[in-house]
């Protein structure tokens, strides 16, 4: 922040009601250091209050969204879950072929037309 100055005309105010040059000079300097202090405490504040507010914001934030440790986590027992379903649709699958080849054998050795065949073949 810039430098805080005295009016030109407020120091010829001093220097006419001090009387001295160096004292209205000193008295001049001791303003406006008093008035940046001023204005510097504030810009402090706000600087502070800003930390705060901005960790208080952070710890909310983890207590109410989902961290990318947790998020993977919860993804890795999904995937878990996931494969042991493929893997009992891949087996479940097997069973189903297994079971259309038996049917479709026994309704063929069933049909009266294809015992009437084989027996004829075979004769």
């Amino acid at each position: 922040m810039a430098a805080y100055s005295l009016p030109r005309d407020a120091y010829e105010l001093l220097v006419e009601a001090l009387g001295e040059k160096q004292k209205a000079e000193i008295f001049a300097q001791a303003l406006e250091r008093s008035i940046q202090a001023i204005d510097e405490r504030p810009d402090a504040a706000i600087v502070e209050k800003k930390g705060q507010i901005k960790a208080e914001l952070r710890d909310d934030l983890r207590q109410e969204l989902v961290t990318r440790e947790l998020f993977e986590e919860r993804m890795k027992v999904i995937d878990e879950r996931f494969n042991v379903v493929d893997e009992k649709f891949t087996s479940l699958n097997y069973k189903l072929n297994i079971f259309i080849a038996i049917a479709l054998l026994a309704l063929t050795l069933a049909n009266p037309t294809f015992a009437a065949l084989v027996s004829g073949l075979f004769r």
